[in-house]
Parts: structure tokens; sequence; C-alpha cells
């Protein structure tokens, strides 16, 4: 029997006979979201244990987002067949409909021994939707038609929820040292990274969430991580001394935007990519299993000091090894793998990495300067596609690799200024970050290094908002202004270096407010910078051309947290 409540439609191809497209279902979202704030049962839970040493709290944030494209498509960024999907599949106009759930339990005893779960999920109707894709000939998948996102693409972009947080901890003395100890799926942070993070010691301990990266230009490094399975502690050996360590158990790659997404720009990356096409409607190499990360052999050392002749200053000393969360793409012949094919195509996840970095941290006039060094050993350098014409396609991500590998040098500096009240504005502040790297040697393939690429790369990234509380009652503004240029040089060391274009970028102006605390909302125009172009040449050599050119958007959300 068909239920007799009132049907709430988020589905193109309905057969209930309402009202169908995707204009409509915006308003169900904030319909759904006005339904919450007359809700009585909203408030954060802090649960009465009945023992006052026992804390437990459970937090819910639901959030609504829509985002609109305001450009048409560039003529110059469809041209090529396995670049042109995340371009072609969008018109002007409503680009994402998402709502999202985060939920948060912690619970603790008196204050040293606890557990933490998180976990998210989303759905946004455009990718459970048909697309506006108008060249079937050079679509990059095969599991659904070309008007259509593929699965997995579906998936991970529209449909999708996950385990975040899940782990226990514990606190306490060893001797006259206090300790600290997580297990289980969790972030870690080493060095001092604001933004840069992939030019960072940080690099090596997580995963990183691109599609927020993309979503919101200006996110924070620690904003994007993903966690992984590990084990982590901190010992205070000295008043002024600590030392941790971390050792993971689990391996888990970046999250590159869906093949076929909107800030997807090359079609054989992300999840839903299927095949590599040679010309429009012609041969294709479809794509195998990727050639993963190891999930051995991961972890790291920190030791944090504060010397006493030296005041507000905390340094750091790191060593870690890790495997690569960025692929490297193999093109090669293995016809016995793949009957009737020439060709196929591979993603490969480098192993063994090594990296050392110090770090200082002070303040200095009310604002607070930071900064970190690294090196990196046989690290992956920058390529394009690599052609494996080995028999049988031998080559792998440990012991023959033929992706270009190196030494590298890494240099971070940051700042974060609170500006206080103004004629102009109740409160601001300012976060900046440069960020410098360059290839110090190759020790394999060095002949495969993209020739477009620099040995030295300079990119800079800030964001400044200024505030004024109380602009309605009860209704605090703000409005941000976020930029990322590349200054000098294209990175030969760090794949898609702060946006991966050669004297261009990002740019970001914002609304945000927030009522009585509670109610958050924002408005935001996200344009990009640089000389238009595909992120690949026809010659296979990375172009380092703008290939979000055509894809500035403007982006809305409302969100409550109870």
């Amino acid at each position: 029997m068909r239920d007799t409540a009132a049907h709430v439609c988020l589905d193109e191809s309905c057969d209930h006979g309402c009202r169908g497209g995707i204009r409509s279902k915006l308003w169900i979202w904030v319909a759904l979201l006005g339904a919450i704030a007359t809700t009585s049962t909203v408030e954060a839970s802090d649960f009465n244990t009945g023992n006052p040493d026992l804390k437990v709290r459970w937090d819910n944030t639901l959030k609504y987002s829509a985002a609109f494209r305001t450009e048409a498509r560039s003529d110059k960024l469809i041209g090529d067949p396995n670049q042109d999907d995340g371009d072609r599949n969008f018109d002007t106009g409503v680009i994402s409909n998402r709502v999202d759930i985060l939920s948060e339990l912690d619970a603790s005893y008196k204050g040293q021994f606890g557990v933490r779960f998180s976990g998210a999920g989303w759905y946004d109707s455009v990718y459970n939707s048909s697309n506006n894709n108008d060249s079937p000939a050079t679509i990059n998948h095969s599991s659904t038609p070309s008007n259509q996102f593929a699965r997995a693409a579906r998936d991970i972009e529209g449909r999708y929820a996950e385990l975040l947080d899940g782990f226990v901890y514990a606190g306490g003395q060893v001797g006259d040292m206090s300790a600290k100890m997580r297990v289980g799926r969790h972030t870690l942070i080493y060095g001092e990274t604001l933004f840069f993070g992939a030019n960072g010691i940080a690099y090596a301990q997580s995963p990183t969430d691109l599609i927020k990266l993309l979503s919101v230009p200006s996110s924070q490094f620690k904003e994007i991580l993903l966690p992984v399975n590990q084990i982590s502690g901190d010992l205070q050996v000295l008043p002024n001394v600590s030392v941790g360590g971390y050792y993971q158990f689990e391996w888990r790659e970046d999250r590159l935007p869906a093949s076929g997404s909107y800030f997807s720009s090359v079609d054989v990356l992300g999840q839903g990519a299927e095949r590599f096409v040679f010309a429009p409607g012609g041969p294709y190499a479809p794509r195998i299993s990727d050639l993963r990360g190891e999930s051995s052999g991961q972890g790291g050392v920190q030791v944090r000091w504060r010397p006493s002749f030296w005041h507000d200053v905390e340094l750091g000393f790191y060593a870690v090894r890790y495997n690569d969360k960025l692929p490297q793409v193999y093109l090669r012949p293995v016809g016995l793998q793949v009957p009737g094919f020439p060709l196929d195509y591979q993603l490969a996840y480098a192993n063994g990495i090594r990296s050392y970095g110090v770090s200082f941290s002070t303040d200095l006039g009310g604002a607070n300067i930071a900064g970190e060094a690294s090196i990196r050993r046989n690290t992956p350098l920058v390529a394009g596609p690599v052609v494996d014409a080995t028999p049988n396609g031998s080559s792998d991500n440990r012991h023959n690799p033929l992706y270009p590998i190196g030494n590298s040098a890494h240099l971070n500096l940051s700042t974060i200024i609170f500006l206080g009240r103004s004629n102009l504005w109740n409160d601001a502040n300012f976060l900046g970050e440069v960020a410098w790297n360059a290839r110090t040697g190759s020790t394999d393939n060095a002949n495969r290094i993209d020739p477009n690429t620099s040995r030295q790369a300079v990119g800079l990234r800030f964001i400044f908002t200024p505030s004024w509380f109380g602009a309605l009652p009860g209704f605090d503004l703000s409005a941000p202004l976020g930029v990322g240029f590349n200054a000098k040089g294209n990175s030969s060391v760090v794949q898609n270096f702060n946006g991966g274009v050669k004297r261009g970028g990002d740019i970001s102006l914002g609304l945000g407010g927030a009522y009585r605390q509670v109610w958050r909302t924002s408005l935001t125009y996200t344009g990009y910078l640089g000389t238009k172009g595909v992120a690949l040449g026809p010659d296979a050599h990375l172009t380092f051309q703008q290939s979000l050119g055509d894809r500035n958007f403007v982006s809305l959300s409302l969100q409550r947290t109870f």
C-alpha cells in the first residue's frame, strides 16, 4: 500500500506525480531547516549520567547548501576528450543542491579516559539526476549513459555516509610525566602549516578531502583532513619538552573530485573514471585496478621544546615515513590482461617516502608567527601520464616505478593577526601563508619529470575577515575575503601546488552570518585567476593553465547545530 503521508520528491525520475525540477527542490531543504527551527528538542545534548565524573555529549549539525555556475562553457576547455566531462556536465545555473548531516558523540570519565565517534552523510539531488553532457563520443565512463554520472561518481558526490572519528583515548601519569594516547580512527597534524599542508610535514599524516577544498578554497588544512586508523601518543618528559609518535594501520588515498563532477578537470582521475579516450568515438584504454599504497610502514615522531632562554617560542623537530596519497598515471600495453584492447591505464601510489623537518611558533607584537622547513627523500616528482613500454607492463609502485623520483626541500611561513576594533569593523583577523618548494635532486627516471615544471615554486594564500557584532538584532555579520596565488614557478615536487596554475589562483568573497550563535549562513562568490587552458596539453605535458577558468560559482549555505 502506498504511504498516504506527504511525498517529498528528491528524484528527477519520480513517478508519484510530483512537481519535478531542481529549483523546486531547493525550497524543500530550506523548509526542512525551517521546521528544525521550530522544534523544541534541537538543543545540543549533554546527557545526565547521574555520575559527575562521567560526561556524555551528542551534537548534530544539519546543513543545506546550494551552488550555481555563473559562466558558460569555454570552447577552449572542452576540446580534449579526457578533460571535458566536468565542464560539459553542467550548464549555467544549479551545480549542487545538497543536505549534510554531521553527528558527534563524546564520552569521558574524569576527563582522562573517553571515546569519540563522529560520522557524516550527504545527499545532493544534482548528482542523482541527469546532467547536461552533450558529447557521448567523449564521455569517460561506460557504466551509465552519457547524460548520467558514473555510479561511483554519483555515490561519492551525491549519496554517501561515512565514519569519521572512532577512537578511544586515555591520559594520566607515567612516573612524574604526563601522558596521553589515542587508538582508532583519528587525524594528526605535525608542524605549523595553515593552508599549505601538501607542502608541509603534515602531508605525511592524513589524506585530504580535495572536493571540500575546491568547494571552499580558503579552507585551512586542518579542515580538509580525513582520519585513518592509527595509534598516537604524547609524553611530557620535562616541563618544557614533550615527545610524541604515531603508527598508522591504514592507508587511504586523497579524495579527488569524482570524474565528471563540477570541480573535476581531468576525467581519468577520481571515482567514476573508467577509461582514457584516444579520440572522440574512437579507441580507448580501460582503467584497471589501482596500485594502492601499502597500509604498513607509515609512522613518525616529534619533539616539542620551549627553550627557557627564548621567551614565547616553541620549536618542533620531526621525522616521518609515509606512502603517497596522490596518484601517478601509467598508460601501457597489456593486451593479455584486457583481451581486445591495445592499452589500459592504471593509477599508482608511491611507497616509502621519508620527510624530516623543524618548526617554530611565537607571538610577536600581537601576531602569531610560525614556520616550518622540511626535506623529503624518495618522493615522487611531478609528471604527466607515463607510458609503460616494458614487457607485459611490469612497472609498479615499489620495485620498478617508472614515474620520476627524487628529493625536495619545503618551507612554509604563516601568520595569524587579530586586528581588533576599528572605525570600519568591530573585529577582524588575517590568516596568511607563503610556501616555497624546490627540487634538490633526482634519483630515478629524471627524464620523465614534466618539462614544463620548474626547480622552484612559490605560492601564497590569505584570508581576511572583518566582523560586525549585532549588525541586526541577535545577528552577527562577517565578510571574508580569500585569495590564493602562485607567484613564481611551476612546482616539480608538489602535484597541483596551490591549484597548479602559473601566475594564477583563485579569489573568494563572501558574507557570513550567525544568528544567536546557533544558526549560521553564508553566501560566497568564487572566481578563478590565470590563463584559461586544459591541464594537460596535446603533447601529454602539463600546461599549468587555469582548467577551471570557466567555472566561477556562487554558493550559499544554512546550518544549525542541535
